[in-house]
């Protein structure tokens, strides 16, 4: 489910919003210095004409001056502030991206490649987003069932979707909003989203499963989780944009996963069809069915 990301793009993503303003800077230290000789032009000094100074109170002070002259004392803020580093994955991984170009461009020939540098950094981002999937330790696995549980399990599955889905926009259209039509405020929408697919995962979690349906089980619960993850990130592309460019690239991918995991659990339940009635919530797997989707 987690997509490969390409470096090239992270990284020139990453250099954008970390490296933009020090780049000029950085690439100067190997330029040799260039004296420029500016012709001196001869001019007659202009006659000065002196202005005249009022004291109108006799105080030995300048009439301009007074003005910035009090008597009140002067308190001088002695409280201090301390530097922090960024909380966010962007800001620690963009400070120690630029910290390690500066030390490459100060070893010069022996200083590792700025492609090196930018490649460490999408691995480490690529890291601290990794997500841990669940396993069959994690779920309840029946080792006995009969045709009333298959029937339940497939029902209840189905209606942890009815249950928790909200008539809202869909996760592309909110994003594409937010960042095509400048509307930051629907961030919070993304938020509802990202909760959803948690309850789902949540929901099903709790689902006890027949042995021979816990593989796609498992493949549903994880889907939901990696996009509940994918979503999530991108509620905090103002904040922390790094892991919101990765996990968009793997959003594509988790969503196409989700769409096989229900075929999958369609054809799982196939065999079984007949013990689904018309008004079952389990009727939803029918739009997964292979044979719909070539139509």
């Amino acid at each position: 489910m987690q997509g490969q990301t390409n470096p090239k793009i992270v990284g020139s993503a990453l250099i954008g919003f970390a490296l933009i303003g020090g780049a000029y800077l950085i690439s100067d230290f190997n330029k040799k210095n260039l004296t420029i000789e500016t012709p001196v032009l001869q001019t007659s000094t202009p006659q000065r004409i002196a202005i005249a100074v009022t004291d109108s109170d006799n105080n030995g002070i300048e009439d301009w001056r007074d003005e910035f002259v009090t008597s009140e004392p002067i308190i001088l803020d002695e409280s201090s502030t301390t530097y922090s580093l960024p909380d966010t994955l962007t800001g620690r991984v963009g400070i120690s991206l630029m910290e390690n170009i500066i030390e490459a461009k100060m070893n010069g020939p022996f200083g590792k490649p700025k492609e090196a540098l930018i490649d460490n950094a999408v691995n480490t981002l690529a890291a601290e987003t990794e997500i841990t999937l669940y396993d069959t330790l994690d779920i309840s696995i029946m080792s006995e069932w009969d045709d009333e549980d298959i029937r339940n399990y497939a029902n209840t599955v189905a209606a942890v979707i009815y249950n928790n889905s909200v008539e809202m926009d869909g996760e592309l259209e909110v994003i594409y909003d937010i960042i095509e039509n400048d509307k930051p405020e629907r961030v919070s929408e993304l938020e509802i989203i990202a909760n959803v697919y948690k309850n789902y995962r949540d929901d099903t979690l709790k689902i006890p499963v027949p042995a021979f349906l816990a593989k796609e089980h498992l493949d549903l619960i994880n889907t939901y989780h990696a996009i509940h993850e994918d979503i999530r990130a991108l509620s905090v592309i103002f904040t922390d944009p790094a892991v919101s460019l990765l996990r968009l690239k793997r959003y594509q991918d988790d969503a196409t996963g989700l769409g096989l995991a229900f075929q999958n659990m369609y054809l799982a339940l196939e065999p079984y069809a007949s013990l689904v009635t018309a008004d079952d919530p389990a009727t939803l797997f029918i739009l997964f069915s292979p044979d719909l989707k070539s139509n």
